[in-house]
């Protein structure tokens, strides 16, 4: 068993086509303790309501684990990753927190989020990814290479930076339920093994 806390992206009200929700369910029906929280004002975000409702949710997950040595998974995509990643720089996560797994799926580029100012970032400033790799113990980073979000590569932008190989899957745009991303077995999968092939559908 596993706890694992799911993180989704902007404008995303956990529908019921979206692999996240699908992975949920999954998992719940496996066992693991699934925290998946719904982020408030998701077409309009606020990182200030956002990293806090992700502290408490991740406080939460801390104090159902207790003493366990199961691990923590933390799985975000699109915006998920950003509220993670600025929330862990800005010191707002637990103290005690220490992700044993962490999946980053279809980050945005920093300039295509001038609508939601709060949440801009500049991982050129290694503080960020010394943040990132503080409360993850491991990173894996994955992306399409034709993604609208991410038009200058998830490797260059995020991967380089983050001193982390992405996995690449062709075509799959933005990862999303419009881009036909439903259940998801390679993320199901990946909960259970880490050498699982997240290329799967």
């Amino acid at each position: 068993m596993a706890y694992v806390l799911i993180n989704h992206g902007w404008t995303n009200v956990r529908a019921e086509d979206h692999w996240q929700r699908k992975l949920a369910v999954a998992l719940r029906r496996q066992g693991h303790q699934v925290f998946y929280p719904q982020y408030p004002s998701t077409d309009a975000p606020s990182f200030a309501d956002w990293s806090w409702l992700l502290a408490r949710e991740l406080e939460i997950l801390l104090e159902t684990r207790g003493d366990d040595s199961d691990e923590i998974i933390v799985i975000g995509h699109s915006l998920g990753n950003i509220n993670l990643l600025k929330s862990a720089a800005a010191g707002i996560l637990p103290a005690e927190l220490s992700i044993d797994r962490l999946l980053i799926a279809a980050p945005p580029e920093s300039n295509l989020l001038s609508e939601l100012a709060d949440f801009s970032f500049d991982l050129s400033d290694p503080a960020l990814a010394a943040a990132l790799h503080t409360v993850a113990r491991s990173i894996t980073l994955v992306g399409s290479d034709a993604d609208p979000w991410c038009p200058s590569g998830i490797q260059t932008v995020f991967g380089d930076p983050l001193g982390v190989q992405a996995v690449i899957i062709p075509g799959g745009k933005h990862l999303s339920s419009k881009d036909g991303w439903g259940r998801w077995q390679g993320i199901i999968d990946w909960v259970s093994n880490p050498d699982s092939d997240l290329t799967k559908r």
